[in-house]
């Protein structure tokens, strides 16, 4: 039985050793994402809080934030492990006029933009961006 035992640790150490190299190697994805703050989006604002959870339950990823519309664009944080959206009020007209104009979006393997139907803002110029759309 002694055997065994010794071969079951032996055995349970290389992996366990090549899970912890295989996860620390693991090249980690930037992902910026930018959430439409209009006046369209009050429809669906508490989806916007669902849909940044669903977003960063990734584990190999690190993510930018920003936020918008018609008055401008402000970044809410750089590259962190979450997405944290705090006391962003929608209003305005929506405009995606300042979306490429961040450094993190240009440095991003992934863009992704979250807007809702309700908002009349043309997104067919966003190439390579993935848009998700919020219905109310």
């Amino acid at each position: 039985m002694k055997p065994l035992a010794i071969w079951l640790a032996v055995v349970a150490v290389i992996f366990g050793g090549y899970a912890l190299i295989a996860n620390t190697l693991r090249e980690t994805s930037q992902v910026f994402v930018f959430v439409d703050s209009s006046n369209p989006m009050e429809a669906v604002w508490r989806k916007v809080t669902v849909e940044l959870d669903r977003i960063d339950d990734r584990d190999d990823a690190e993510f930018a934030l920003a936020h918008g519309q018609s008055l401008g664009s402000e970044l809410a944080h750089t590259f962190q492990p979450t997405l944290d959206l705090v006391g962003v009020v929608p209003f305005a007209p929506c405009s995606f006029a300042d979306i490429d104009t961040f450094p993190e979006a240009t440095e991003a393997d992934e863009r992704i933009l979250i807007t809702t139907t309700a908002t009349p803002c043309d997104t067919s110029t966003l190439t390579d961006w993935t848009v998700i759309t919020l219905a109310p």
